[in-house]
């Protein structure tokens, strides 16, 4: 499938996102588009995620690793059918091309 977008952390695929540190600085994930149901982009805080380097404080959100987190503003939050963590938080490089291409995609 072609590659859409690419940055140090997050690859979109066509068909998939694919996490390049998923948990810590290692560990890969891939997400099928087809399970991502919902995308909205949320405003990031103290208390919803800025300074979450990786992983959950709960079983509904994810952060995949991003030692550049607490510099960023937003995220890009995708809801999914996965029976836990149902909601996975980016922080893409280029946000607003990725929030793009990933709005195209899903429509």
């Amino acid at each position: 499938m072609k590659k859409l977008y690419d940055d140090k952390y997050i690859q979109i695929f066509e068909d998939k996102l694919k996490f390049k540190a998923w948990c810590l600085p290692w560990g890969k994930k891939e997400v099928k588009i087809e399970h991502i149901k919902k995308i909205s982009e949320k405003k990031m805080g103290i208390f919803s995620g800025k300074h979450r380097i990786s992983g959950t404080s709960n079983f509904r959100d994810w952060f995949h690793f991003d030692s550049q987190r607490p510099k960023k503003e937003k995220a890009i939050v995708l809801e999914t059918d996965f029976k836990i963590y149902k909601r996975l938080w980016l922080t893409p490089e280029r946000h607003l091309e990725a929030l793009k291409i990933l709005k195209m995609i899903l429509s």
